[in-house]
C-alpha cells in the first residue's frame, strides 16, 4: 500500500488540532478506529487498543486525511478521498456498491469520491471538518478534479430524523438533473410530502453542509443494513458551488492558487 508522505496540509499555530494525510498503516489504523467509535461499532469509552477498526477494500486504494490533537496524541477526525486511478484499481467506486452510477461515466475520470467521514464524539463542535473541509479544498483546486461525488448518510436509528420530510425538503431544494440520476440497489422508500410542514427539516451536519455547498442530490436514497443508515447520492461540481461555505472552502483557495502563494 502506497500512503502520501506530505507535509501537514492546515497547521494552525496556536491550536492542538493538526491536519494531515495518514502516512503510514499506524496512521490508517487510528483512522479506522476511530471510524467504529463515530459510526457505533464500539461504545463510547472503550480504550483504544480494543476498538475493532472499520475498514473495507477500498481503504488500500485510497488517500485518508486524519486531523490529530497532538496534546493528547489522538485521532479525532479523517475523511477519505479516492480518486478515478484509485477506483479504477479498487474495481470501482464505493458509491458504486450501493448505486447503479453508470448515469455518471463520462464525468468519473475527473471525480474524486468522498466517503468514511468521521469526527471523535468529544470535539464535534464544527472546529474538525472545517479543518479537513479546509485541506480538502486545497487538494481539489491543485489536482483540478472537477466533481465530488459520495453518499451522505441519514441515520435509521435517530429519531430525531424525519426521513420522509428531509426527502421531501431535498426533492423540492436540491434535486438533480434526471440524465444524471442513479439508481439504488436497496431502494430505501420515502414518502414525498410537498404540502406538509413547509419549515426545513433538520439534517445530518454532513448533508447540511454538503447541501450548503450547492451539491445535488442525484436520486432516491439506498438502504445500508450494516450502518443502518439511508444514503443519499450526493454530487457536487466545484466550480459551481455556492453560499458561506463555499466562498470560505474553495474561492478563498482558488485565488491563493493563482495568485502563486505557497500552500
Amino acid at each position: 500500500m502506497s500512503l502520501s508522505l506530505s507535509p501537514v496540509l492546515a497547521p494552525l499555530r496556536s491550536s492542538p488540532l493538526k491536519v494531515s494525510w495518514a502516512r503510514n498503516e499506524k496512521d490508517l489504523l487510528r483512522a479506522q478506529k476511530l471510524r467504529a467509535l463515530a459510526f457505533g461499532f464500539s461504545p463510547p469509552g472503550t480504550p483504544e487498543p480494543l476498538i475493532v477498526p472499520e475498514q473495507d477494500r477500498f481503504d488500500a486504494f485510497a488517500r485518508h486525511l486524519i486531523v490529530v490533537d497532538t496534546d493528547r496524541d489522538l485521532c479525532v477526525g479523517t475523511y477519505r478521498i479516492l480518486d478515478f486511478r484509485g477506483a479504477e484499481r479498487a474495481g470501482g467506486f464505493y458509491t458504486g456498491t450501493e448505486f447503479d452510477i453508470s448515469a455518471l461515466t463520462p464525468f468519473l475520470e475527473h471525480t474524486a469520491e468522498l466517503g468514511r467521514s468521521a469526527v471523535h464524539p468529544d470535539y464535534r463542535n464544527g472546529g474538525v471538518i472545517s479543518l479537513l473541509w479546509s485541506a480538502l479544498a486545497r487538494i481539489l483546486m491543485k489536482e483540478e478534479i472537477r466533481y465530488l461525488m459520495g453518499c451522505a448518510s441519514c441515520d435509521l436509528t435517530d429519531p430525531s430524523l424525519d426521513l420522509d420530510r428531509i426527502y421531501t425538503y431535498l426533492r423540492l431544494e436540491a434535486w438533480g438533473e434526471e440524465r444524471e440520476a442513479v439508481v439504488p440497489y436497496r431502494h430505501y422508500p420515502c414518502l414525498f410530502r410537498p404540502t406538509q410542514n413547509p419549515t426545513p427539516p433538520s439534517l445530518p451536519p454532513l448533508l447540511k453542509g454538503y447541501v450548503r455547498l450547492g451539491a445535488r442530490i442525484l436520486g432516491e436514497p439506498s438502504h445500508d443494513p450494516v450502518f443502518q443508515t439511508a444514503d443519499f447520492p450526493v454530487w457536487l461540481s466545484v466550480n459551481e458551488t455556492s453560499g458561506r461555505y463555499a466562498r470560505h472552502f474553495f474561492r478563498s483557495r482558488r485565488r491563493s492558487i493563482r495568485g502563486g502563494q505557497s500552500e
